[in-house]
């Protein structure tokens, strides 16, 4: 499976835990909901910068982040 696929279901995952919808989470990740959408569904490449700002909107870690059974 593609990198930006799996980034994209992780952040997903994520968001739907903490009960977030994405204009809720656009807002809080300071980014455009379409923006972010296209980042969940794996259809943009996206910077180091970009993947923190979204991390710390998720209020998690970047090894929370990553310690899943598709990362390993």
């Amino acid at each position: 499976m593609d990198l930006k696929i799996k980034v994209g279901k992780r952040i997903t995952q994520l968001r739907k835990a903490k009960e977030l919808s994405q204009e809720k989470f656009s807002y809080e990740a300071d980014m455009e909901r379409t923006y972010l959408t296209h980042i969940e569904n794996g259809r943009k490449n996206i910077s180091l910068s970009t993947l923190e700002k979204i991390i710390n909107a998720l209020g998690t870690t970047p090894k929370e982040f990553f310690n899943t059974k598709e990362f390993k």
